[in-house]
């Protein structure tokens, strides 16, 4: 082997190290902040369930991670998906979402706000008013 080849997969080495060491890193600040979301929630019993991340893939500033949720002693599960943003040197939770459903727009699963007589909004023909 030439000395050239040898100092050109020497290098390959070192980026690929380099580069394969900021990913763990990025997983691990990914895992942190999903950890810090959660015990942060005081709704969630985290004393009853397992918790594993099953997969990060990160994109730039951006990041998405499965978590998956099994119930001690018991077969029930939830697999969860986080999506995530770099702001500043540190990985933050944006948003998170039962795996398998589609995402709910704003506002949804909350009643409309004003009455259906309130201006600009029409009730049917022989409908009685609105109190």
């Amino acid at each position: 082997m030439s000395r050239q080849m040898a100092i050109g997969a020497l290098a390959l080495v070192c980026f690929l190290a380099v580069g394969c060491k900021k990913q763990v890193r990025d997983e691990d600040a990914i895992r942190a902040s999903i950890e810090k979301r959660l015990t942060s929630r005081s709704d969630l019993n985290l004393g009853v369930m397992d918790r594993e991340v099953k997969q990060v893939s990160v994109n730039g500033d951006k990041a998405d991670a499965q978590v998956e949720f099994r119930l001690k002693g018991g077969d029930a599960k939830m697999d969860i998906d986080y999506a995530l943003e770099r702001q500043g040197g540190d990985w933050v939770v944006v948003s998170s979402q039962p795996m398998g459903m589609p995402p709910m727009p704003p506002g949804a699963g909350q009643m409309p706000s004003g009455s259906p007589d309130a201006p600009g909004q029409q009730l049917p023909a022989g409908h009685p008013p609105a109190n």
